[in-house]
C-alpha cells in the first residue's frame, strides 16, 4: 500500500505495475481486491487512487 500510496495520484494500472515491478496478470486482481477492501478507489478504466491511510 505504501508504494501505492507514493504514486501520483489518481494512479494508473500500469504505474502500479511498474512500480509493484510485477505484470498485468498480478495487478490487475490485486487492485480489484484492494478495491473491494476499499483501499483503493476505481475512477475509470485506467485510473485508481488510494483512499485509506497505508499507516493505519
Amino acid at each position: 500500500m505504501r508504494t501505492l500510496a507514493g504514486l501520483d495520484q489518481p494512479f494508473t494500472t500500469s504505474a502500479a505495475r511498474q512500480a509493484l515491478d510485477t505484470t498485468r496478470r498480478v495487478v490487475i486482481p490485486l487492485l480489484e481486491h484492494l478495491d473491494t477492501l476499499r483501499w483503493t478507489r476505481r475512477l475509470d478504466a485506467g485510473h485508481r487512487e488510494v483512499v485509506r491511510d497505508p499507516a493505519q
